[in-house]
């Protein structure tokens, strides 16, 4: 007659894991990375022109922070991106191009 220890068997199946599971951190949830991207478009004035730029983001959500540039439109092959990169400040972003000047509309002084 065999034998089966069933307390044995019991005591075994309640044995942790010697492989422990990653714990969840504090400083980014499971479901985001830490490191992302953020599309803006502006006007580059290095270029002259209307650029889209992906920029790399790190930080945890509601505080990220842009830390490079992934990719720009200015450029043949945009991940290249071939320039000393301003863009990387907000100030450098806001600037738009200058306004073309319109005609005064004002009527013409009598002689």
């Amino acid at each position: 007659m065999s034998h089966r220890d069933l307390l044995a068997e019991i005591e075994l199946t309640m044995v942790p894991s010697l492989l422990k599971p990653p714990e969840p951190s504090l400083s980014a949830p499971l479901s985001e990375p830490s490191d992302s991207s953020r599309r803006r478009r502006f006007w580059c004035s290095l270029k002259q022109q209307d650029v889209e730029v992906e920029f790399r983001t790190k930080g945890i959500p509601g505080f990220r922070w842009i830390a490079g540039v992934k990719s720009c439109t200015a450029f043949e092959q945009p991940e290249k991106v071939a320039c000393r990169r301003p863009c990387l400040e907000s100030r450098v972003r806001r600037q738009w191009p200058y306004a073309l000047p319109i005609a005064d509309r004002r009527p013409a002084p009598a002689v």
